[in-house]
């Protein structure tokens, strides 16, 4: 006697995160919000038309964190597939603004996608994160150049003169200059263990 109940496939999880064509890059507007993850695969809505590729589709997953200046980090998960078409699952809002909501469903998508993903299939993909190394180079270095103007300099000034303005300016450059520290880190170039994905690679 067969236990349907037990062989019966487990509903696919649905996340509200917009899906965009190709590798992540800048649009006015994002349109295309639905994706979920089966038992089969990941299936995404672009143009009221549904997509699917299963587990042994999956080529590439890339891990993308990037952080605007007074809204917050950014999180995209690019998937490459073996037939050469991309998508990225991103956490912007419709108008490509930081969203604290989305970042948490993105949280759960992520953390879905790499459980889910078969062993027999982890093998095979690439997992790797952060952006190009010429890109995490001018990063590091417009880092280093906030530091010296916006930490350093205060700093020097508020020894020398001890002004309660150098003061003011040390505070507000440092809220500054930490979350583009964490970003080195989030954006170097490199790979990762899908069983353990860095916390850093969570927006």
């Amino acid at each position: 006697m067969n236990d349907t109940a037990s062989s019966a496939e487990v509903p696919a999880r649905e996340y509200r995160l917009f899906v965009r064509e190709g590798p992540a890059r800048f649009y006015f507007k994002n349109n295309d919000e639905g994706v979920w993850l089966s038992e089969r695969g990941i299936g995404w809505h672009i143009g009221g038309i549904s997509h699917t590729k299963t587990w042994s589709e999956i080529a590439t997953i890339h891990l993308q964190v990037s952080y605007v200046p007074r809204q917050g980090s950014l999180g995209c998960c690019i998937l490459y597939f073996s037939d050469g078409t991309a998508i990225s699952v991103i956490t912007a809002s419709q108008w490509g603004a930081a969203d604290p909501d989305r970042n948490g469903e993105y949280g759960r998508f992520l953390t879905d996608l790499h459980r889910m993903i078969p062993q027999a299939m982890r093998q095979k993909i690439v997992f790797e994160c952060g952006s190009t190394k010429a890109r995490h180079t001018v990063l590091v270095i417009a880092v280093i150049v906030a530091a010296i103007s916006f930490l350093l300099l205060p700093l020097g000034i508020l020894i020398y003169f001890r002004s309660l303005e150098a003061l003011l300016v040390f505070g507000a450059g440092a809220a500054f200059v930490w979350p583009m520290f964490r970003m080195i880190e989030a954006t170097k170039p490199d790979s990762y263990d899908p069983d353990a994905v860095p916390e850093h690679l969570f927006p």
